[in-house]
């Protein structure tokens, strides 16, 4: 008798970047995605102040989201191999960055380890996380709050303004 086929874990990926080639660093990063996950759905993409310092660019965002048979630990050094491929480098803490890319969920997992936080801790208060994601999967579950990406999301007000820039077409 065969093993069960164990079926992919859906996670929700941050793409985020505000220095060079924005558009083309986040199609080379789907891209790169596409190699060990499967893309299922892209959101548009959403323009926002920076988080932190304030002399720096604008961010552009994007969520992803994928079907993979990786392991949290798996996808996290391979999100990270991508964005070194893409040419980040470390640099201070919410800074300037040409490609960043981020596991928003992973399935209903919560795990906090020194290198691995899923949730994303800040996930639910950033609007420029929340409405990609809510483009893209209405009904989304957030395992920590216990609460629809769809109810985090109103319970935010207007603090934090994002635009809409471009449909998820210009990648893909």
């Amino acid at each position: 008798m065969s093993e069960p086929e164990a079926s992919p874990n859906i996670v929700f990926i941050g793409v985020g970047a505000n220095l060079g080639p924005m558009r083309e660093n986040f199609t080379r990063a789907l891209r790169s995605i596409e190699k060990r996950a499967r893309v299922v759905a892209v959101s548009s993409l959403y323009e926002s102040d920076p988080v932190g310092p304030q002399d720096q660019p604008k961010f552009t965002n994007a969520v992803v989201k994928v079907e993979t048979e990786l392991s949290p630990f798996e996808l996290l050094d391979y999100l990270k191999t991508i964005e070194k491929e893409i040419g980040r480098k470390k640099t201070k803490r919410w800074g300037p960055r040409v490609i960043d890319l981020d596991i928003i969920f992973y399935g209903d997992l919560v795990i906090s380890t020194d290198s691995l936080v899923i949730p994303h801790p800040r996930a639910h208060e950033r609007r420029f996380v929340l409405e990609p994601l809510l483009e893209i999967d209405p009904a989304a579950w957030h395992p920590a709050k216990n609460m629809t990406v769809r109810d985090i999301c109103s319970g935010l007000g207007d603090s934090q303004a994002i635009s809409k820039t471009d449909g998820p077409e210009v990648l893909l």
